[in-house]
């Protein structure tokens, strides 16, 4: 594939997700061209990618999408509108990670389809989504999923910060919420990603069942999922370890989005 036929990528944020990203492509990858990136501010995009050996352009996060015709959103939760409403207004594919927003965003799906734009979720925490999406297209079970993480991944969640919880205390697990992922999405919007994609790829976030437990014995990222139909039982296990960079992110992450990148490009693809 000539250069000029390569997917022009634009990565939104350049923390835990977008720089390793970010640094792949800048290696060089078969059909793929890192075109631009964002930041809080130009001037730290530019930064953050000065020593890459073809520096991309670093623009205002909301122009992204006049730079690309893929645009990776890797950004805290607050931001995600900034980015994904400019991209699905100009048609563009967007690689969504901050999976809770777009769940608060439903709006944009149906968008999506009127300006002929497609969102991808980048999931990379969880295992056997293509199972659950194939098991949704049969009878209807019950899905549960249970997230368990070390207490500084779940110290900042706006939940754990308006009760007054002191995470750092504690000398055993304790279950923080159970319930439907739509409450949990807005409870704890930057560490249930993965339980929005399961229920989205599924059954949906209201019949999705959802724990989550702060457990110090931990030091990784767990979660586990348990799907029950008249078509197939599930059992899937996931044990992620948190970036260094922030804990309420696990290192399969940017692969992830990796691995959604290439695929767009691959001429053999493995999976639903």
């Amino acid at each position: 594939m000539a250069e000029s036929d390569d997917l022009r990528i634009a990565i939104g944020g350049l923390g835990a997700i977008g720089q390793p990203v970010a640094k792949w492509l800048d290696q060089g990858q078969p059909g793929l061209r890192l075109a631009a990136v964002a930041s809080s501010s130009v001037k730290k995009a530019e930064m953050l990618t000065r020593d890459f050996a073809q520096p991309p352009k670093a623009v205002p996060l909301d122009e992204l999408q006049n730079h690309a015709d893929v645009v990776v959103e890797a950004l805290p939760p607050s931001l995600f509108a900034d980015l994904a409403r400019p991209a699905i207004e100009a048609g563009k594919t967007l690689i969504v990670v901050s999976m809770t927003q777009l769940l608060q965003n439903r709006d944009l799906v149906e968008r999506a389809r009127e300006t002929g734009a497609r969102i991808i979720g980048a999931t990379g925490a969880l295992a056997g989504l293509d199972a659950v999406r194939a098991a949704a297209k049969g009878p209807e079970g019950r899905v549960v999923m249970r997230t368990r993480k070390p207490p500084a991944s779940l110290a900042n969640a706006p939940f754990v910060k308006a009760a007054g919880l002191d995470l750092g205390a504690l000398t055993e697990a304790r279950c923080l919420y159970a319930g439907s992922v739509t409450e949990a999405a807005q409870k704890f919007p930057a560490n249930v990603n993965v339980a929005v994609a399961l229920s989205l790829a599924g059954w949906g976030p209201e019949k999705t069942e959802y724990e989550v437990w702060a457990d110090p014995a931990l030091d990784r990222n767990t979660h586990t999922v348990l799907v029950d139909t008249g078509a197939v039982r599930l059992e899937i296990k996931v044990e992620n370890i948190p970036s260094a960079e922030n804990p309420a992110t696990g290192q399969l992450t940017p692969l992830s989005v990796m691995a959604t990148l290439e695929r767009l490009v691959a001429p053999l693809t493995m999976g639903t």
